[in-house]
């Protein structure tokens, strides 16, 4: 069913409120929770037993993890009470794991999610609602992929309890093609894709003979599915040929002169559309028509033409799926990735930064051999002795900045370090010809990273910043594996191999070891 966008969410779920608990998917944390927000002040859903039973399972969550509903939280413990709840990746673990727990238990009957809640979580409702089928992709905003609508739309249906799954669509009048929705039998196939970067390099050249090497290359899923496509398009083009080819015979010697009927008839239909009075004022109409009553003049083949006039139109029709063919052939061929070239540049760029001789790993490659995010960067971050010779908070401050990208309105608080000799190492990799994207770091989060170092409260660092707790944690988090990689790759450094471990074990504690 499909529903206007002026219709409000609260509109929405007074139609279908036969048909709950459903899962309203909306491509944006705020509007989760603004939507929340605007259904919960005109619905509640719970009968009183039923919030007797939420209110105790909220008790014990907060005694669990105390100040779970402060800050920007405090609206969703009176919306989970009303049998309303929002999930997204801003959320605390714990948090999420409550709303989870509560839908599970039948006592949220309108879920406001993103799209992250239809991945690897088997949570099924009655109905799934779309707030929009376009989203932002992080470049642009596009319509929805058949297999993203389909991933989410699958969630409709309860085994045991509903019949059929009911999805529901608000359309933009602005996007009228939202209208033509989506078709199972066309989902996008998963492509493959390798990705050649630092570690696989390395981890080629010091584990894999020239032969294994060359296997991996050729012998890939990409390669494999891209080969077979095309294999497939070129047969499909010879059969197309062939087809037009064969169709073309049906033709006698007499077609496009003034006698075929196939000339003739489309000859009236443009002396038609010249008589047309805006057609007969331009100066070249008159001439046109003379032409063509001319040709017109001229007698008739007397000819049963059916068969031409069918071929023809047939012909119409290859000629179209060739130029998609084509077009579909020449796409292909520009995103095909040549790994033998692309090994070799890396090759070639990891021989430059030091980390290779020919095919032997030096100091620099056996440590990057243990690193998987941003091997090149946090490998120099080591050996340029910018972590050893600073203090714990510090190193703690500049690797929770490792493969982090800030938000356009993220803000976070200033720390004690300025982290100058991290932006400028990073400039220096740039220059030396390390792509952008293995060169990820900001110094954005490095304060909070510090603060919790030196023993702040979770609180605390929420009052640092505007990101959401969720973000908070992945940052914490990821630094921890970070750290566990440094660890690991320090071998038989024991001093370098101490000092991370007791970073790690000072960050990995209380929200933060939620995870673990």
């Amino acid at each position: 069913m499909v529903f206007n966008e002026a219709r409000s969410c609260a509109g929405v779920i007074e139609a279908i409120q036969d048909h709950l608990p459903a899962l309203y998917f909306v491509f944006s944390r705020g509007r989760t929770e603004q939507l929340a927000e605007e259904l919960g002040r005109e619905w509640d859903f719970l009968l009183p037993r039923e919030k007797t039973r939420v209110r105790e399972i909220l008790e014990k969550a907060e005694q669990d993890h105390p100040g779970l509903f402060g800050g920007r939280r405090r609206g969703l413990r009176r919306l989970l009470l009303q049998g309303i709840g929002y999930h997204h990746a801003g959320l605390s673990p714990a948090l999420k794991e409550l709303v989870e727990k509560l839908y599970e238990s039948r006592l949220v009957f309108v879920l406001f999610c993103t799209e992250t809640f239809a991945l690897g979580i088997n949570f099924p409702a009655a109905s799934t609602v779309f707030d929009s089928t376009r989203k932002w992709d992080g470049r642009n905003h596009r319509s929805l992929l058949n297999r993203e609508f389909f991933q989410m739309a699958g969630r409709a249906g309860r085994r045991g309890f509903d019949r059929v799954g009911h999805v529901y669509i608000t359309i933009d009048e602005k996007f009228p093609e939202q209208t033509g929705f989506f078709d199972e039998s066309q989902v996008e196939p998963v492509r493959g894709r390798l990705v050649i970067s630092p570690n696989t390099v390395l981890s080629l050249l010091q584990w894999k003979t020239d032969a294994e090497i060359e296997r991996f290359l050729t012998q890939n899923l990409a390669v494999y599915q891209n080969t077979r496509e095309a294999r497939n398009l070129a047969e499909e083009l010879e059969t197309v040929d062939e087809k037009i080819h064969a169709l073309r015979g049906t033709f006698c010697e007499d077609r496009d002169s003034p006698s075929c009927p196939l000339l003739r008839r489309k000859l009236k239909k443009e002396l038609n559309r010249l008589r047309n009075r805006k057609k007969r004022k331009k100066p070249d109409t008159p001439g046109r028509v003379a032409e063509i009553k001319s040709i017109l003049a001229q007698p008739a083949k007397g000819c049963l033409h059916y068969a031409c006039r069918d071929a023809q139109e047939e012909i119409a029709v290859l000629v179209e799926r060739k130029k998609e063919l084509v077009r579909r052939r020449r796409e292909l061929k520009s995103h095909a990735v040549d790994y033998h070239r692309e090994f070799q540049r890396m090759c070639d760029l990891l021989e430059k930064l030091g980390f290779i001789e020919g095919k032997t790993l030096l100091p620099r490659g056996l440590f990057a051999l243990h690193v998987h995010v941003q091997e090149i960067l946090v490998t120099e971050l080591v050996f340029s002795g910018i972590l050893r010779d600073a203090p714990p908070a510090e190193i703690a401050s500049i690797l929770a900045g490792v493969d982090y990208q800030p938000g356009r309105d993220d803000v976070v608080l200033p720390g004690t370090y300025p982290m100058d000799e991290v932006a400028l190492l990073r400039s220096e990799l740039l220059d030396a010809g390390v792509p952008e994207y293995l060169c990820v770091w900001s110094p954005l989060p490095g304060p909070l990273a510090e603060a919790w170092y030196q023993g702040a409260t979770f609180e605390e660092l929420q009052k640092m910043c505007n990101l959401h707790e969720g973000d908070i944690f992945s940052i914490i988090r990821r630094e921890i594996d970070v750290l566990r990689q440094i660890e690991r790759a320090a071998g038989e450094d024991a001093e370098l191999r101490q000092i991370i471990n007791d970073i790690r074990n000072v960050l990995d504690r209380e929200e933060m070891a939620v995870l673990v």
